[in-house]
């Protein structure tokens, strides 16, 4: 299945879904300010949904400003803990079939010495009273390896905990390529943030107008895992129209669904 990232007006949302038969994959409560009031929030969002068309299957990007699940600051992990929280019962109550995390791995604040073993203890903690109705995504970012993803996956061992693997984020953050974060992740990857850039910042362009190999990287996922989703995460209708354009010559591969 392929989803559309909530980053673009409603309007243009709409149009899109309608053309592409897609999902959705909601920022809304990805913010402090708004799991403050989730639970008021989720009625909204609800309507929002509504209004740009049919029911829809639903992701939810969680929230990750300021936080730190392995912060030193008990504090600090304790209102990471919560915000998780928040985001993850207002995915219930939306009917969301996958949640998404970031690790919130920040070079030069957090030390790789350590880390996966604290994350393990923070995510089988968080999973602990989870059952397999939704599926726990944690997403790379600012992480410079994919090893210690690998550990935490094996680690944490819950049937509903997985990987997000954001395509863009291991190509301008990582020294390792994309394509050998992908070969070394794709068995415990539920799921795909797709966007691309030229390897030197966070652009979030249309598939196709960065320099990721697409062609390779959609050929392995077809033959190793072709039931899984995707997010487009592209911050633009324009972009996003380049990122299907894109998809659609690869179209006989069959990746995502074929949305």
């Amino acid at each position: 299945m392929l989803y559309l990232s909530h980053l673009i007006p409603d309007g243009d949302m709409a149009d899109l879904l309608d053309r592409y038969h897609l999902g959705v994959e909601s920022i809304e409560f990805s913010i402090g300010y708004c799991l403050d009031t989730w639970n008021e929030r989720v009625p909204a969002y609800r309507a929002r949904l509504a209004e740009m068309g049919v029911e829809r299957p639903l992701s939810i990007h969680g929230p990750f400003l300021d936080l730190n699940p392995v912060s030193w600051d008990k504090k600090v992990a304790q209102v990471t803990q919560e915000r998780f929280a928040q985001a993850y019962h207002a995915a219930c109550e939306l009917g969301a079939e996958k949640i998404i995390y970031h690790t919130c791995f920040v070079p030069m604040i957090n030390l790789m010495e350590g880390w996966a073993e604290r994350m393990i203890t923070f995510w089988r903690d968080f999973m602990e009273d989870k059952g397999e109705e939704i599926s726990v995504c944690l997403e790379n970012v600012f992480d410079p390896e994919y090893e210690p993803l690998v550990e935490i996956v094996q680690g944490v061992d819950h049937p509903a905990f997985g990987l997000c693997f954001d395509i863009g984020h291991a190509n301008c953050f990582s020294a390792y390529p994309a394509k050998e974060w992908l070969h070394a992740l794709y068995p415990y990857i539920r799921h795909f943030h797709l966007h691309d850039n030229h390897g030197e910042r966070d652009e979030h362009l249309g598939i196709g107008q960065g320099d990721l190999p697409w062609e390779s990287i959609l050929r392995f996922i077809e033959e190793k895992i072709p039931q899984v989703d995707a997010t487009i995460e592209n911050t633009s209708r324009q972009a996003c129209a380049a990122s299907f354009a894109e998809l659609e010559r690869f179209g006989d591969l069959g990746a995502f669904g074929r949305y």
